[in-house]
């Protein structure tokens, strides 16, 4: 008998989605089937009601005000371009660090090279670790941003945002940069609180942590901030203006938007806060945390498994990049896919900075990632699927 397939690579994107995700989407290609406040009558202003409710619940998710500071996006990725390119302009500084995901690092390198952008890039230690005495002490009066993730898409580590964020908030308003967090591996599964704060811009993914479709994503922006478009186009309202109407969240959103994934991400995070608001994440959190020590754990007795960034399960996500000795990479990827049914992730994980840290440059490693609920039985069937392919790696002799 085959298998089950077991999907360990939430970090890439959550799977499956719930049904009433994809139920809500497929209904919203009917109803209300067009663009909000762009014609159809009805239809239109029962979009715009459902993009409105799409906000609410974003807002909800990142415990932030003002829902109207939701500016829907394309992805994580999107977000953060729109966040980098948006707020920073030649002469400015940006301070980040050395293991930012390539969303990060490649728009930041992109604003070096051609936009005469500053960048200071804070190390990390082997494990992968964020001092925040290390961070603020790269900040200059210049300093136009501080952009960080919070937690690691290769470690699963989170890094000291509420920290960073309290130091930074010290400052005078005039004279103190902005803080943009990418929450893309902590939004849906673990409370924003103390997160967002503190800060100014938080960019983040649908698809992962809050259970949404893909192509869904969105940036908040404190008030205050302001961004410079990336996208210019039509908005619906003030078509007699030759530029961007500088009204929020419009001067971001050109264009008609991702009605059908926007419907469903909000049911989507109406799933994750069902039964208590933040408590409900919080209990995701819990769970997350006690099988990222009980996984830690687990894997310590596989002697020929490398496991790689820190046994501290508190400050983890569920994720694990792991080597298994005797096997290539990607040769071990695909044994655990196509003899145990299990689905992860081999290679850099778009994030070659944190790989050059561990000492897994080139090649990468094998990213296991659990989802919301991870379950005992997952769980041991990753560990025997690992043991198993130990025991039959080639001999080194």
């Amino acid at each position: 008998m085959t298998a089950p397939l077991l999907y360990l690579d939430h970090a890439a994107t959550s799977w499956p989605k719930e049904p009433r995700v994809v139920e809500a989407m497929a209904r919203a290609l009917v109803e209300p089937g067009v663009a909000p406040d762009r014609g159809g009558g009805a239809a239109g202003r029962a979009a715009a009601r459902a993009v409105a409710v799409a906000r609410e619940r974003v807002a909800a998710l990142l415990a932030v005000d003002g829902p109207e500071r939701v500016t829907f996006t394309l992805n994580a990725t999107d977000a953060l371009n729109l966040a980098l390119k948006g707020a920073l302009r030649a002469g400015d500084e940006v301070v980040t660090s050395t293991i930012e995901h390539n969303s990060v690092a490649r728009p930041l390198a992109r604003l070096e090279a051609e936009g005469g952008v500053v960048v200071r890039r804070v190390a990390a230690d082997r494990f992968g670790r964020l001092a925040a005495a290390d961070v603020l002490a790269a900040v200059t009066p210049r300093t136009r941003l501080v952009a960080l993730s919070h937690a690691s898409n290769v470690t699963g580590l989170r890094h000291p945002i509420a920290a960073i964020g309290a130091a930074l908030r010290t400052q005078p308003i005039g004279r103190r940069p902005w803080l943009l967090v990418d929450v893309a591996q902590s939004a849906g599964y673990r409370p924003l609180d103390e997160v967002s704060s503190v800060a100014d811009l938080l960019a983040g993914a649908g698809h992962k942590g809050p259970g949404g479709p893909l192509g869904t994503g969105f940036l908040w922006t404190r008030e205050g901030v302001a961004l410079r478009p990336q996208r210019e186009g039509g908005t619906g309202s003030r078509s007699e203006e030759p530029l961007q109407p500088n009204d929020w969240p419009g001067a971001l959103e050109a264009g008609s938007p991702n009605v059908p994934g926007i419907v469903a991400l909000a049911v989507a995070i109406e799933a994750r806060l069902a039964g208590g608001g933040l408590a409900a994440i919080a209990a995701i959190a819990a769970a997350r945390t006690a099988a990222t020590h009980e996984f830690l754990a687990r894997l310590r007795e596989l002697d020929a498994v490398e496991r790689f960034g820190p046994d501290d399960a508190p400050s983890r996500e569920p994720l694990f990049p792991l080597r298994v000795r005797g096997y290539a990479v990607a040769e071990a990827a695909a044994l655990l896919e196509s003899e145990f049914a299990i689905v992860q992730r081999a290679g850099l994980h778009c994030n070659p900075g944190t790989h050059r840290v561990l000492g897994t440059a080139p090649d990468g490693t094998l990213r296991l990632s659990f989802g919301h609920a991870p379950g005992a039985a997952e769980m041991e069937r990753a560990v025997e699927a690992l043991r198993e392919l130990s025991r039959a790696a080639p001999s080194s002799g």
